[in-house]
């Protein structure tokens, strides 16, 4: 399988909003642990699976936690787990592709965000005020790390997602 390639560029600034493939651009100390606790799960330079990351471990993340499976041929990513603190401020789209539901904003940056998961294999962090597709008057401060999983430790499958609210 070819890798795919993404629109879009990994540790770009615009109107506010950091995005890049640095845990350094995010202050949320949350969004960090969660990302140290995703570190841990990966061995001998393998990406770790979905069931790696226990929900046990995970429990005083789930109400941020978005799961989004990968689809191939074409490139596309369907919401399969939203958490509830999501879910209150964003909407509720589980069974949705991205491609064409916008969770996180009203642009196709979420699309292009998930490919750069694909792409680079590298967890993506994002921080500032965004816009939602379901709230366009309110914005939210946030921050959020989208972590990529593999049941073979290779093609990225799933992609786990912490968001923050500040």
């Amino acid at each position: 399988m070819t890798e795919p390639s993404c629109p879009g560029r990994s540790g770009v600034r615009r109107s506010g909003v950091k995005i890049g493939a640095t845990p350094d651009l995010v202050t949320n100390e949350a969004v960090r642990r969660f990302h140290d606790l995703w570190l841990s799960r990966c061995q001998d330079g393998r990406l770790p699976t979905k069931a790696a990351m226990d929900p046990v471990e995970m429990r005083t993340y789930l109400g941020g936690i978005i799961l989004t499976k990968v689809h191939y041929d074409p490139l596309d990513f369907e919401y399969r787990i939203i958490g509830e603190e999501v879910i209150a401020r964003l909407g509720n789209v589980t069974g949705k592709r991205v491609g064409k539901t916008a969770l996180v904003n009203v642009s196709d940056s979420a699309y292009r965000n998930y490919c750069l998961v694909v792409e680079t294999r590298q967890p993506q962090f994002l921080e500032g005020m965004t816009l939602t597709a379901f709230r366009k008057d309110r914005p939210y401060a946030m921050s959020r790390v989208h972590c990529p999983l593999s049941s073979d430790g290779e093609t990225i499958d799933h992609i786990l997602t912490y968001v923050a609210f500040r």
